[in-house]
C-alpha cells in the first residue's frame, strides 16, 4: 500500500429519534428530533430554558450517527439545562441506529434502539441494554437487497489489460454502503479466488491506490487494518490509533478486537500496548477494554455531579495532573454525560473543559481528550476542522484526507453535515477545496465521496 505523504444502511441499527432545533428540552432519555448545526458558537443559556432558535443552517431534518453508541445529529453543543433534562451529544451520531436522514425512524424490531430509560436518581443504576454493532461491523454480513453481479463485471472489465479505467473503478466503488461492499467482496472472491482489494493494490497506485482500498475493505476490516499501519513501523502514528478506535461503542471496538486477531494472530491490546507507554499506553488500553456505559443508560446526574468534582480533583484543585483519572471520566462515560460533564464543570468551575486540556495536557494524550470532547460537541464541525487540517500549509497529507472523508462517507448523512460545518467555519465550498489541494484520479475519487 503506497504511503504518498507519510503521514476513517440499513441492517435495522438503533435509531435515535429527532428533535427540531428551536423546541425546548425535552426529559434525560426522551428520543427528540434533530435539526441541523447551528452557528458557532452557540449561545449558553441557563438550564432549562428552551433552545434558541436555529442559526445559519436551512431548515431540514437530520437523521441518524449518533455517538458511538447510539447515533445522532451533526451539530453544534446544546445550550445547558436543569439536571433531570438530556442535552444529546451533537455531531453526527456514532455508527449505532443509522437510518436514512430526515426518515421517520421505523418501528423497534432487530436492531432498534431500546425504549428510553428513566433518568437515574441518587438510588437507582440504570446501565442500559448493549448497542448494536455499528452498520458494516459484522463479519461477513451482505446486503440482501443487492446483486454484486453486475459491479463485479464492471470492475473486472476495468482492470483487464495493461490501462486501467480508474474513473469505471470510482464510479462503481464509491456509490457503494458497507454491506454491499461486502457483497461485492465475496462475489469477486468466490468467482476468482482472490481478494478484490489485491486487484486494486495491482492496478491502482499512489493515493488512489490508498482510497479505493480502503472503501473497498468495509468500515470494520478497514480499522482493523489502520490499527496496524498505526502501530506498524517506527514510531506510532497517533492520528490513525485515534480515527480507528476513539469514541466508538463498546461493540464496535470488541468487533475490532476480535477481527484484528484472527488477521493478525495477535491481540489488539497487546500491540497498543506495546507501541504506547504511560498514561497515555493507559488510556488506549481502557478504550480497548469496551467498557463504556452504554447510551441507553442515559445521564444520572449524580453521576455528573461526581464525575464534575474528580476531574476538577484531578487537574486544577492539585499540583500536576493525574491523567489517568481524567482518561477514565472520558473513556468509560458515555457522550451524552461527557456533554453534560463538560456543562456543568464550566458552570461550576468558570473554566471551559477544552481549556482545562489544553492546559493540564500536551503531545498525544491531549490530541485525544480534545477528539473525543469535539466530538461529542459537534462531530460535523470537528471533522471539518480536521478535513481542513490536512490541506492546510504546504502539502497536503493525502493519505489522512481521504480516510478522514472515507470514515465520514460511511455514516450516513455524515458527509452533508460535514460540507455545510466546513463551509460555516471557513467561507469556503469543501469540494473546490479539495479540488484545488489534489488533482488527477485522486481528485476524481474525493470529488466522488462528496458528492455522493
Amino acid at each position: 500500500m503506497a504511503d504518498n505523504q507519510g503521514a476513517p444502511p440499513p441492517t435495522g441499527d438503533q435509531q435515535q429519534q429527532q428533535q427540531q432545533w428551536g423546541q425546548p428540552q425535552q426529559q434525560w432519555g426522551q428520543q427528540q428530533q434533530w435539526g441541523p448545526p447551528q452557528g458557532y458558537p452557540q449561545q449558553q443559556q441557563q438550564w432549562g430554558q428552551p433552545r434558541p432558535p436555529p442559526q445559519g443552517y436551512p431548515q431540514q431534518q437530520w437523521g441518524g450517527y449518533p455517538p458511538p453508541q447510539q447515533q445522532q445529529q451533526w451539530g453544534p453543543p446544546p445550550p445547558q439545562q436543569q439536571w433531570g433534562q438530556q442535552p444529546p451529544p451533537q455531531g453526527y451520531p456514532p455508527q449505532q441506529q443509522q437510518q436514512q436522514w430526515g426518515a421517520p425512524p421505523p418501528p423497534q424490531s432487530g436492531y432498534q434502539a431500546p425504549a428510553p430509560p428513566p433518568v437515574a436518581g441518587p438510588s437507582q443504576t440504570y446501565t442500559g441494554p448493549a448497542a448494536a454493532p455499528s452498520l458494516g461491523f459484522i463479519p461477513n454480513q451482505t446486503s440482501p437487497n443487492y446483486n454484486p453481479t453486475n459491479d463485479v463485471e464492471v470492475i473486472r472489465k476495468a482492470c483487464k489489460g495493461f490501462n486501467t479505467d480508474e474513473k469505471a473503478l470510482i464510479t462503481t466503488i464509491v456509490k457503494l454502503d458497507p454491506l454491499q461492499i461486502e457483497s461485492i467482496n465475496q462475489k469477486y472472491t468466490a468467482d476468482t479466488k482472490k481478494q478484490l482489494c489485491s486487484l486494486i493494490e495491482d492496478k491502482t497506485r499512489g493515493s488512489l491506490e490508498d482510497g479505493l482500498c480502503a472503501l473497498v475493505r468495509g468500515p470494520l476490516n478497514f480499522y482493523v487494518w489502520l490499527v496496524d499501519r498505526a502501530t506498524k513501523g517506527m514510531g506510532t502514528k497517533e492520528t490513525f490509533l485515534d480515527l480507528a478506535l476513539l469514541g466508538r461503542s463498546n461493540a464496535d471496538i470488541n468487533a475490532i478486537k476480535k477481527a484484528f486477531q484472527a488477521k493478525y494472530s495477535r491481540k489488539l491490546e497487546s500491540v497498543v500496548s506495546d507501541d504506547l507507554s504511560g498514561a497515555e499506553q493507559r488510556m488506549f488500553e481502557m478504550v480497548i477494554s469496551a467498557t463504556r456505559t452504554e447510551e441507553a443508560a442515559g445521564v444520572n446526574p449524580t453521576t455528573v455531579t461526581a464525575e464534575v468534582k474528580a476531574l476538577h480533583a484531578a487537574t486544577e484543585a492539585r499540583m500536576g495532573t493525574n491523567e489517568t483519572e481524567v482518561s477514565r471520566i472520558f473513556i468509560k462515560s458515555n457522550d451524552a454525560t461527557i456533554l453534560a460533564i463538560a456543562t456543568e464543570y464550566e458552570r461550576t468551575y468558570h473554566q471551559p473543559v477544552e481549556s482545562l486540556i489544553k492546559s493540564e495536557f500536551s503531545g498525544h494524550q491531549k490530541e485525544a481528550l480534545l477528539y473525543i470532547l469535539r466530538g461529542v460537541q459537534d462531530k460535523a464541525k470537528r471533522d471539518a476542522e480536521l478535513i481542513e487540517g490536512t490541506m492546510k500549509g504546504l502539502g497536503t497529507r493525502n493519505e489522512e484526507l481521504a480516510f478522514r472523508l472515507i470514515a465520514a462517507h460511511w455514516i450516513p448523512g455524515a458527509i452533508p453535515a460535514v460540507k455545510v460545518a466546513y463551509n460555516r467555519l471557513y467561507g469556503k465550498d469543501l469540494v473546490a477545496r479539495v479540488r484545488d489541494e489534489t488533482s488527477g484520479d485522486f481528485e476524481r475519487l474525493l470529488v466522488a465521496i462528496l458528492n455522493k
